[in-house]
């Protein structure tokens, strides 16, 4: 499970672009592709890799159990709420965290309520 701060989402998403696309995000990276592509008699697509990338690399997991019940302060449900507010849709993983598989559905179910009901806040 996820147990990061929706800054620490924020950051892997921004280390994933790194990843799949290096020439459009380091320093500069932008700026040297336009140039590199105006030089070519092309311009750059106005919404060129600033929305969400194709590839995927990394998926963030929640669970009821690690990003709820053991959270033993309101500061820490909150930073986790926020964290789960700040995933794109198509990144979270519901996990059930429990060892014995006949709980797995209840888990399951419980990870779910949890990050619907923090979705619609």
């Amino acid at each position: 499970s996820f147990t990061g701060t929706a800054h620490h989402a924020k950051e892997i998403l921004e280390f994933e672009k790194e990843l799949l696309h290096p020439e459009s995000v380091d320093d500069g990276g932008r700026k040297r592709r336009k140039q590199k592509l105006q030089t070519k008699g092309m311009e750059p697509q106005s919404d060129e890799r600033n929305a969400e990338v194709d590839e995927v690399i990394f998926y963030f997991g929640f669970s009821h159990v690690i990003n709820h019940l053991m959270c033993t302060s309101e500061k820490a449900r909150r930073k986790g709420m926020e964290a789960v507010r700040s995933i794109p849709s198509n990144r979270l993983l519901i996990e059930s965290d429990v060892h014995a598989q006949e709980d797995v559905a209840l888990g399951t179910a419980g990870a779910l309520a949890f990050v619907a009901q923090v979705r619609e806040q």
